[in-house]
Parts: C-alpha cells; sequence; structure tokens
C-alpha cells in the first residue's frame, strides 16, 4: 500500500476539499473489500455530513456527523483522486460515468468526487469509535504519533531477533512503513538493514527512532496532496538510496549495494553503514 507520507499527502487534500460536505452517494465495486453489506453502507452513511478527515497509519478516516468512521485502506498500486466537480455539471457527470467502466471506489460529495479507478485490494470500512480503536490497538502505533516516544519505541524493538528491515516494516511494531522508507530510515541513521535488532545498542535505537520522524517528515513536506511530490515524482526523498543500486552514495559517492532479505530487495551504502564489529568478516 502507499506508505505514510503519500497516505497524508491525500489526507491533507481531503481534509481541505471535503470537511463540510455531505454524502450523496457511495460504491464499491468490489464488496469482499466491505466489512458491512452496501445496503446497511448507504443506510449510515448517505446524507451524513463529514466532520473531518484523520489518517492513522496508512487508513484514511472521515469522521460522519453520527459517529460513524468510514476508512479507506488502499492497496499497494491505488491511486486516489480527488475531483472538484463543476456547479450545474452534476448530471452531465453521471451520464459520462454511467457510459464508463465503474470505479473500484466512488464517493460523491456536495461538490467534490473521491474516486479510485482500479483496485485489487481497496477496503472500506464503516466502524464505530469503539471498532476502529479496536482495531488500531491490534497493530503497531502511527510512527509519527505524538504517544511513540524514544522510550516506547526503544521498548517496542527491545530484544527483537529479526532484522532491522524487516522490524521496520513489521505492522504489528509499526504502521505503515513500506520498503522504500525502510531502506531510507536505515540509511539516515547509518545501519545496514541486515543487522539484527537485539544487537543494535540503546544510543542506535534512539539514532533510529530520530531517522524515522526526519525521513517521514521530510517526505510528507513534500507532497503535493496527490500521494506525489510536488515535482510530480514520487515522495522519495532526493537523498534517499532505496532502488538506486550503482548510483553513488549521497553523503560519501561509495555505489550503493543491494542485498536481498526475506528474499526482497534492500539498499544500502557499505561506507555509511558498515557491519557490526561481531558481523565483520
Amino acid at each position: 500500500m502507499p506508505g505514510i507520507p503519500e497516505i497524508e499527502g491525500y489526507r491533507k487534500r481531503l481534509d481541505q476539499h471535503t470537511v463540510g460536505q455531505r454524502i450523496r452517494s457511495l460504491d464499491m465495486q468490489r464488496q469482499s473489500g466491505l466489512n458491512v453489506d452496501l445496503e446497511r453502507l448507504h443506510d449510515l452513511a448517505l446524507g451524513r455530513q463529514i466532520l473531518f478527515v484523520e489518517r492513522r497509519g496508512t487508513d484514511l478516516i472521515f469522521h460522519l456527523d453520527n459517529g460513524q468512521r468510514l476508512v479507506v485502506r488502499l492497496g499497494q498500486e491505488d491511486e486516489l483522486h480527488i475531483d472538484r466537480l463543476e456547479a450545474g455539471a452534476e448530471d452531465e457527470e453521471l451520464k459520462t460515468a454511467a457510459n464508463a467502466s465503474k470505479p473500484a471506489f466512488s464517493l460523491r460529495l456536495d461538490s467534490v468526487a473521491v474516486t479510485v479507478v482500479k483496485s485489487r485490494t481497496l477496503q472500506l470500512l464503516l466502524l464505530t469509535a469503539k471498532e476502529l480503536d479496536q482495531q488500531q490497538r491490534e497493530q503497531g502505533p502511527d510512527p509519527l504519533s505524538r504517544h511513540l516516544t524514544a522510550e516506547r519505541f526503544r521498548q517496542r524493538f527491545a530484544k527483537r531477533r529479526s532484522t532491522l528491515k524487516a522490524a521496520l516494516m513489521n505492522p504489528a511494531l509499526l504502521a505503515g512503513i513500506d520498503s522504500r522508507y525502510a531502506d531510507d530510515i536505515a540509511f539516515a541513521a547509518g545501519l545496514r538493514p541486515s543487522v539484527r535488532v537485539d544487537q543494535l545498542q540503546e544510543e542506535e535505537l534512539d539514532r533510529l527512532f530520530l531517522s524515522m520522524i526526519h525521513v517521514l517528515q521530510e517526505a510528507i513536506e513534500r507532497q503535493d496532496g496527490r500521494g506525489a511530490a510536488a515535482d510530480g515524482s514520487t515522495a522519495s526523498l532526493s537523498w534517499g538510496i532505496a532502488g538506486k543500486t550503482g548510483e553513488p552514495c549521497p553523503r560519501c559517492g561509495t555505489p550503493i549495494e543491494e542485498m536481498l532479505i526475506q528474499r526482497k530487495p534492500a539498499y544500502f551504502c557499505p561506507q555509511c553503514q558498515p557491519l557490526p564489529p561481531a558481523d565483520e568478516s
């Protein structure tokens, strides 16, 4: 799924354009992605006003004026489109939509349409506040939550025998860090993604915590609200190393190398991210 920076970009734009508007229509093509049947979804959501839009991890949460939460979980390749509807053009918009293939997800408000054109894994959940909190407790905290302190971060990672990259991407430890950001966080912290977490010292975990916040916040600042960087590229950092095998390290110029961790690629600078002394051959 898109990472936290992309989802936060969507959240900002949704909060700007949808708050105060009422839901006029709501459709989900793949109904296996719903947690309630479509009829109940319509009963509880249609006509309701959106109070605000929240992000928790990679969940987009619409808070409705009847206390319900409408939760959108995007899949790996999903793109959310947010389009303003011109005054008086709604009938023509509906005719055009009827002649086109149905989007995977569509949410029509007073003057805004929110759609996902194609998706295989999109989920749409209608939850009470209690149900949402229960689901959130079953996964790790948002890495940018004010409740996640350096001390709590160390406690969550303490004695983990997995690799650093696997731990960063573990949704039971932290919500919403994908492969790209895990590589860039490890690079920013000067730690090799293959190092075992239980080998890290307290100072290294503190450095990792601060690097995580820095990388995610900088990537968010590059957003334009459309799940991409303001220059039209992905939200990845200009100094990041994810996917840049053979290119010079932005710090020292050493070629970036690639390794496999649990059969998935990981990228690192052998100079800036040295092996721990015990692992050196």
